[in-house]
């Protein structure tokens, strides 16, 4: 009887995957695979010539440096390109370009903030001195209160002395003692006082003015009132223009200065002139930055307004003579005139296919006598050869000036999470003589490259999360750099430390880019060629996955389920040396299709009725049965799981018979019948395992109810159990396909009830609280209720 089945509904982007992943198959393996082993390589071969030799299919014969064979006159009246002179021009335009600059708004912010504090601490100190003239100039001069507020205590002590007895002589006053005496004797009595105060708030100004800026310390206090102002005024304006125009940064003072005094009126005294200039000197400070992308631009568009510059040749005019040596302008001039002999260097040519060719040989003869590590698919050669190829043509590209941005690393990390550390080494060495050979590189140059991918590919095997990739990455990169730097103090004579740091920084920085390329690219390259990483099936083992959530909550006995056998399969495959995370992975995910009908299946009861009773149809019941498996496959497909941890699904049931309801069709048929219950009808449909991981996932879900069924056995009892299970999985030929041995058995029994052991180790029988005598209420305490 048919099945119906209402499939799951996936992710948005799973069946988007899937989709692309298997038309990639269809449009892209399905025609590798049918290339014979001879056919591929050489496909593998044309191709990396192709690429690797491109600079040979087109080179001339008469190189920069080499001597001409014979005298080369020009073959017919033509004006050719002087491209040496023309870049010589570029060059000097590029020179010529002004530096474009932009202004930098919070410099002004912070050189106002700074003037008005300036300011402020000026007018504190000229308003502590108090004003000035301090009385009437009509009493008195402003020189002679000048002069008074500036003299000595003493000497304003012995004028004073002087005014109040105007019969003693002054003939010892100097004269301006003489003019201020006389103008004092006879004045209002209330002026004495007024002077007195003057001069201590004077010199309480004295003393602020010591500890102010060095700008107050002489001239302030030998301004006015309207002179401080126009002092204020005149400063703020000045800076506010200067800001507005634009101070470029390393401005000579003396231009700085003139620029200032530029900028004030003409009636200004000196005085006022100088405390300003200082006053703005002492804040202003550049505010342009070069705008260095825009001044780039205008150079590269004052070069390439440069005219080609042409030079005209006629026809028989000599160009070079016998034993001259081709120079690089020489070489541009006979390259326009086809005069280079271009053509193929077969010799070139031919030693870079040698070189291919001994490669993949020892790729080869590496791959025979590297045993399981490297089983390897048809796509896993597609794989293989389009990183080699890529990186191939990104360093044709790339030439010798941006050689550091040669991906590597990134071929390092690819190959060694996909396929393991010792292919991604494998790859990397054996190829490394034919890329340095084709790209023609200095080796200061591709040795630290090759040594930053050979530390990514050694290193990456034992990672599992994408940052400690990205850590890695970056390590490399720090070996790349570092590689370079020792090798050009090394072998290079004429070095300088600027330019072999800049350099080496540039190694680090293609390494990190190389890294980020591969960090990106991975989980394409995953899907799009269904090839599994550590860093994948730890992903795919998180139980926050969707579908293992789903299971958790659908299905939680058969999640339990898997959870153990998962504990027990995982322990195996690390006793016995198998890929533990893959067996891990797939055992999560190898019941998934219980979801659909979890009540069908009695770890999911719990105690409810079993539908199976109600059905009383064995036929039926095995067919639900059976249909787990392809509903499992269903749904790993829609959630785009990788094909080797789909293969967990089928396989981990094999053949089996599903014996209940077989024997249960055959009682019911009776013996007469017997030979109408299809013996197909109640088996899986495979196949069996075909790898030591799914086999060992069949034996431990084989063991996961006979364990749990256990109660109080012995360790010997248990083994013995186990391995009736595990021999009768092997008698009935289930294994045969996987890769297991017999002699294994006994050891992964062992595992087995070790497993289950730590599991379900015994727990301390906690005894029960004695009766108490004395209720707790007359004890004063009360019950937990």
């Amino acid at each position: 009887m048919p099945i119906t089945t209402k499939e799951p509904t996936a992710l948005p982007l799973s069946p988007l995957l899937a989709s692309v992943k298997q038309s990639a198959k269809k449009s892209w393996f399905s025609r590798f695979a049918g290339l014979t082993a001879p056919l591929a390589f050489l496909v593998s071969l044309i191709l990396l010539t192709a690429v690797l030799g491109i600079r040979f299919y087109n080179e001339p014969q008469l190189a920069v440096g080499s001597r001409v064979d014979r005298t080369i006159v020009a073959p017919q009246t033509v004006e050719v390109i002087d491209w040496e002179a023309t870049q010589t021009a570029q060059s000097e335009a590029r020179l010529q370009a002004v530096q474009v600059f932009t202004l930098e708004p919070d410099t002004e912010q912070l050189v106002n903030k700074h003037l008005n504090d300036l300011l402020i601490e000026g007018q504190q100190i000229f308003s502590t001195a108090g004003a000035f003239p301090f009385v009437s100039t009509g009493t008195l001069p402003s020189e002679s209160q000048h002069y008074l507020r500036n003299i000595s205590q003493s000497d304003w002590l012995d004028i004073k002395q002087l005014i109040s007895d105007p019969s003693r002589n002054l003939a010892g006053s100097n004269a301006m003692d003489r003019a201020i005496i006389t103008q004092l004797r006879g004045a209002d009595p209330e002026l004495l006082p007024r002077i007195d105060r003057a001069r201590f708030a004077y010199s309480q100004a004295i003393t602020r003015s010591k500890t102010a800026p060095t700008v107050y310390q002489t001239r302030l206090l030998e301004l006015s009132p309207p002179q401080w102002a126009a002092v204020e005024t005149q400063t703020r304006e000045v800076t506010h223009r200067l800001l507005a125009i634009g101070v470029s940064p390393g401005l000579p003072e003396k231009l700085r200065k003139q620029g200032i005094l530029a900028q004030l009126p003409p009636d200004l005294t000196a005085t006022e002139r100088g405390l300003i200039v200082d006053l703005v000197k002492s804040v202003l400070q550049s505010n342009l930055r070069v705008d260095r992308l825009e001044t780039f631009r205008q150079a590269e568009q004052a070069a390439r307004n440069i005219t080609p510059i042409s030079i005209q040749l006629t026809q028989g005019q000599v160009l070079l003579r016998k034993e001259d040596i081709v120079t690089p302008r020489w070489f541009e001039i006979l390259d326009q005139l086809d005069l280079t002999q271009r053509g193929v260097n077969w010799q070139e040519l031919g030693i870079l296919v040698l070189l291919e060719i001994l490669a993949l040989r020892v790729f080869l003869w590496w791959k025979e006598h590297s045993g399981k590590c490297c089983n390897l698919r048809k796509q896993d050669m597609a794989l293989t050869l389009l990183l080699v190829l890529s990186t191939a043509g990104i360093g044709v590209l790339l030439g010798p000036t941006w050689s550091f941005f040669l991906p590597f690393v990134a071929v390092g990390l690819l190959l060694g999470s996909f396929y393991g550390s010792p292919r991604g080494l494998a790859v990397l060495l054996t190829l490394a003589v034919p890329f340095w050979y084709g790209l023609k590189l200095p080796l200061t140059t591709f040795l630290p490259v090759l040594a930053g991918g050979v530390v990514a590919a050694l290193l990456v095997g034992r990672l599992r999360a994408r940052e400690e990739m990205a850590l890695l990455g970056f390590l490399a990169a720090i070996v790349q750099g570092s590689t370079f730097a020792i090798l050009s103090i090394l072998f290079t004579q004429d070095y300088n430390w600027r330019d072999l740091l800049f350099q080496a920084s540039q190694m680090v920085g293609g390494g990190v880019v190389s890294s980020i390329l591969a960090l990106g690219a991975s989980p394409y390259l995953e899907r799009l060629f269904d090839v599994i990483t550590p860093v994948r099936l730890s992903e795919l083992a998180n139980p926050n996955r969707p579908l293992l959530k789903r299971l958790a909550t659908e299905a939680p006995g058969t999640f339990q389920h898997t959870l153990f056998v998962a504990n027990l399969a995982e322990a195996a495959a690390q006793s016995l040396g198998d890929n533990a995370e893959l067996v891990r992975a797939g055992t999560l995910y190898h019941d998934i299709g219980k979801m659909l009908r979890p009540r069908y299946f009695i770890e999911n009861q719990m105690g409810m009725p079993n539908p199976h009773s109600q059905l009383d149809d064995p036929w039926r019941s095995a067919e639900i049965i059976r249909a787990h498996v392809s509903d499992g496959l269903k749904l790993a497909r829609k959630y785009g799981l990788p094909k080797v941890i789909r293969d967990f699904i089928p396989e981990h049931q094999g053949t089996i018979q599903i014996a209940y309801f077989y024997h249960q069709a055959v009682e019911r048929v009776g013996i007469e019948g017997v030979e109408g219950v299809k013996d197909e009808d109640f088996r899986y449909p495979g196949p069996n395992p075909r790898s030591r991981e799914t086999g060992l996932v069949m034996l431990a879900d084989a063991c996961e109810a006979a364990l749990r069924s256990l109660q109080e056995t012995t360790e010997t009892e248990a083994i013995a159990m186990v391995q009736r299970i595990l021999a009768a999985r092997w008698r009935e030929g289930h294994l045969k396909d996987s890769g297991i041995l017999d002699e294994e058995l006994p050891q992964i029994s062992r595992v087995f009830v070790k497993v289950w052991r730590e599991q379900n180790h015994q727990r301390i029988r906690y005894p029960s609280p004695p009766a108490c005598a004395v209720p707790p209420e007359k004890l004063g305490v009360t019950p937990y209720r």
